[in-house]
């Protein structure tokens, strides 16, 4: 109810004796209420559907029926309207009939000016009330909705937060697994084939397409139509048709979807592509390509996801092809003055970046901390020089090394050892033992540990028989066997039997043996049984560059 209806509350009366409605009119305006009139049923609903009213005068007896009908209409559609009916009836039964219809007051003919105004009064009083509490109703109807809904949106918000916080959890369990993929020889097709399973548990990829810019070679693994996983491989790329460079720099997607296109099944295929450059240099070292169902990549963070998963990539790629270029080679120095290369190219970034920010310095402390950044800039530089220095020493050369003669000076060195221990050593060397390898010489220290740790968990007394000999035409093996408390294979490493523990004793140094023996192209293995017998085997290559390009030859 607004200001307006409560100043002057308008009434409707309903009578058809023409004395009663004047004295009715008359006083009701005296008192400040606008009134309107109807003399029947008809006439009230009409003039009901017209108007709002805050009271209703209501006489039983109208030339069209009983006016009790109208009681019931009128609260039915204005549940504020207050009812009062004028009747000269007075029988119980009238009475209880007008109250069973809703009326608020029963008031009898002729009614005087005194019991007028006071029902007017209750009736007013109660019609205010009666207002206020359905516009309170309807404000708390409101209220609850919109609390409502912001509680759905909240839920909905932690909902999504929840499913995005699950979604990054397993991203990052993914990276992290890729991270730890086994380093070493192996070529293209291990690589994508390792990357396509893991991220094809979290994402819905259909294929992966890795560009080699520089050594010119494209590579991929992809679905296909019939849901088996196949490797794709070209050399040479750039040669296949003459637009094939100048599209590669300007449209690198246009460039991958060709290929998968021309190499695969696919090209019916309805796939989202996400491209990503890998620069050095402001050059592009590589192109990784992630193609996926057209549902993917509309959550936060799905391309950042596959840009991280593209630099994991690009960064094994890379490292895959330098290990391979160790083992042809098998030169330190060539490795070395590779390190040296890459490592310049940032030192020089970081010395410019620093040059920049000392000359636009807002405060003394930030040129001195750019200083002391230049003054380590210059110093790492100077060493990275004096490494490339050493490199060049060792440019092109191989390290040729005899087992034989290794095995041989550990044994002098560990003499009193043996004594000691009144430990028998048989020796059966049936080669001599010679490798051309890199990291060779590093190996005299592995033989020198391991022959130790035997040493150590041979029981007083006992025996270790040492074996030098053949294995096919191009690697040599040694064996190492004895009895007693084996600590030696107590540390776990692979790819050692599963049934190595790391929480018992043992030997530290037998991992980074391992790493040894496989930098060399080698591999470590040990075997044991319930008796305590130990074996230990070392198997290396006679030439490791030979060997590796008998492993590219077969990719």
């Amino acid at each position: 109810m607004n200001l307006d209806e409560a100043q002057t509350p308008s009434i409707l009366i309903i009578e058809d004796e023409p004395t009663q409605m004047a004295f009715l009119e008359e006083v009701l305006r005296d008192w400040g209420y606008e009134c309107v009139t109807g003399s029947s049923i008809a006439e009230g609903r009409a003039l009901f559907e017209r108007g709002t009213f805050a009271c209703a005068l209501i006489d039983l007896g109208l030339p069209d029926g009983n006016g009790l009908s109208l009681i019931g209409e009128f609260t039915t559609t204005d549940p504020c309207l207050v009812s009062i009916v004028l009747t000269g009836a007075r029988e119980a039964e009238t009475v209880i009939d007008t109250l069973r219809e809703g009326a608020f007051d029963y008031l009898v003919k002729p009614v005087d000016a005194a019991t007028l105004k006071a029902a007017l009064t209750r009736a007013m009083s109660h019609h205010s009330v009666m207002r206020e509490r359905g516009e309170l109703f309807e404000l708390l109807i409101e209220e609850r909705e919109q609390l409502r809904a912001r509680v759905e949106e909240a839920t909905e918000d932690i909902r999504q937060y929840a499913s995005s916080c699950e979604r990054s959890n397993t991203r990052l369990q993914a990276l992290l697994r890729l991270s730890r993929f086994a380093s070493g020889y192996f070529g293209a097709e291990t690589l994508l084939r390792g990357v396509y399973s893991d991220l094809g548990k979290h994402i819905p990829l259909r294929a992966v397409v890795v560009c080699d810019v520089a050594g010119e070679r494209l590579v991929g693994i992809y679905r296909n139509l019939e849901d088996q996983t196949e490797f794709i491989g070209t050399s040479n790329i750039l040669d296949f048709e003459d637009t094939g460079a100048l599209l590669l720099e300007a449209e690198p997607e246009i460039f991958l979807q060709n290929w998968l296109e021309r190499h695969t099944d696919l090209g019916e295929a309805v796939l989202r592509p996400f491209v990503f450059s890998q620069n050095q240099l402001n050059t592009v070292r590589y192109l990784v390509g992630f193609y996926t169902e057209p549902g993917f990549g509309n959550l936060q963070g799905d391309r950042e996801f596959l840009d991280t998963c593209g630099r994991f990539l690009a960064f094994e790629w890379e490292q895959a092809k330098l290990l391979l270029h160790v083992a042809h080679h098998a030169s330190l120095g060539n490795i070395g003055i590779e390190i040296v290369r890459n490592f310049i190219q940032p030192l020089t970034a970081i010395r410019t970046a620093a040059d920049i920010v000392q000359e636009t310095a807002i405060s003394p402390e930030a040129s001195e901390g750019v200083a002391i950044i230049l003054q380590n800039v210059d110093k790492l530089h100077r060493q990275t020089q004096e490494f490339r220095k050493l490199a060049v020493l060792r440019e092109g050369s191989v390290e040729t090394i005899r087992l034989d003669e290794f095995i041989e000076r550990a044994l002098d060195v560990l003499t009193v050892a043996m004594q000691n221990r009144r430990v028998t050593v048989e020796r059966e060397f049936e080669t001599e033992g010679e490798c051309i390898l890199l990291n060779g010489t590093t190996l005299a220290r592995t033989f020198l540990d391991l022959l130790l740790a035997a040493l150590r968990s041979v029981d007083v007394g006992g025996a270790i028989a040492l074996k030098l000999r053949q294995t096919g035409a191009e690697h040599v093996a040694f064996e190492m066997r004895y009895e007693g408390s084996p600590l030696i294979y107590r540390q776990s490493i692979t790819p050692l039997a599963s049934a190595f523990t790391a929480t018992d004793t043992g030997n530290p140094g037998l991992q980074l043996a391992e790493r040894t023996v496989q930098s060399c192209g080698g591999t470590l293995t040990l075997e044991f049984t319930e008796e305590s017998r130990v074996l230990l085997r070392i198997v290396l290559p006679r030439n490791v560059t030979r060997v590796a390009t008998e492993r590219e030859v077969l990719r």
